[in-house]
């Protein structure tokens, strides 16, 4: 796998309080810090999305060709190193304890593509990495067999409802309705489709992007067509108040009508063989 490294620099001098660096990322959720073979690391696990990436200190540069770059700029040798497959979403996320980072300590960067060390910019650093991921998923394209591709837009809807998934389900705790995970289909043409499992007669909140609904019935279990239940129960469903366009949530009053409609509308077939994919697969 490829990184995408990001090293970071102060203006005349190399003195950084190793201690302050150490505080400032101990309080983020997700941290874990290693100390061993002579690397000091800061490994993130993002708790709601489970994607990682890294800060950490070397002990000596890996700048390539640093005699270039002007020398009142010092190299930390610290850096941070996140997959160039991760997600835009994901690496948003990053870019911003980043910008945290360089905030308090007062760094600058430098990328490989730049001409020198720059003062921080989230946007600049944000659109190098896009451009790098794109030339490398057209330089590899066999990585789609490990690998699905989804449309970016529809990623950042689904990342940024499983980054808010707790705050929803606390929403909905008092009203006994399910928040439910997703479940993503890799089909036999590499495109992914979108599902979630609804116990029936549940109420539930239906995510966004959906392209299936797999509706359980204690022994018995179908795969309906999302677009063909909105059709006929769109009118039943209410969206949720503040969230993203497009999620729903069954209110109570209609459960009844909800449970027909699944009950007995004839939904068309899923005929196509499919295997279910972590979300941690999924590239924009």
């Amino acid at each position: 796998m490829d990184f995408f490294r990001l090293h970071f620099f102060k203006a005349n001098t190399r003195d950084i309080n190793i201690e302050a660096v150490i505080a400032f990322f101990e309080v983020i959720d997700g941290i874990t810090i290693d100390d061993s073979n002579n690397r000091l690391v800061f490994n993130y696990v993002d708790p709601r999305l489970d994607l990682t990436c890294r800060f950490f200190f070397m002990p000596k540069s890996q700048v390539k060709e640093i005699y270039r770059l002007d020398p009142k700029y010092y190299d930390l040798n610290f850096q941070l190193e996140i997959s160039t497959l991760a997600p835009d979403f994901f690496v948003e996320k990053v870019l911003q304890i980043t910008k945290r980072l360089v905030d308090k300590f007062s760094l600058f960067v430098f990328h490989e593509t730049f001409v020198d060390v720059l003062q921080y910019r989230r946007d600049l650093v944000m659109n190098i990495f896009m451009r790098i991921k794109q030339k490398y998923l057209e330089l590899n394209p066999k990585l789609l067999n490990e690998y699905a591709l989804v449309r970016k837009d529809k990623l950042h809807g689904i990342l940024r409802y499983l980054n808010d998934i707790y705050e929803l389900q606390k929403h909905y705790q008092q009203e006994e309705t399910i928040v439910p995970f997703y479940l993503f289909m890799k089909m036999e043409d590499k495109s992914v489709k979108v599902a979630f499992e609804w116990k029936y007669d549940t109420l539930t909140v239906l995510p966004i992007y959906l392209d299936y609904i797999i509706v359980n019935r204690g022994n018995d279990s179908s795969i309906i067509n999302a677009d063909e239940f909105y059709e006929v129960a769109g009118k039943y469903l209410e969206e949720v108040p503040g969230f993203l366009k497009g999620t729903y949530v069954v209110p109570k009053k209609n459960l009844k009508k909800i449970n027909k409609i699944l009950k007995k509308y004839k939904f068309s077939k899923i005929k196509e063989a499919f295997e279910f994919i972590k979300h941690t697969k999924l590239i924009d």
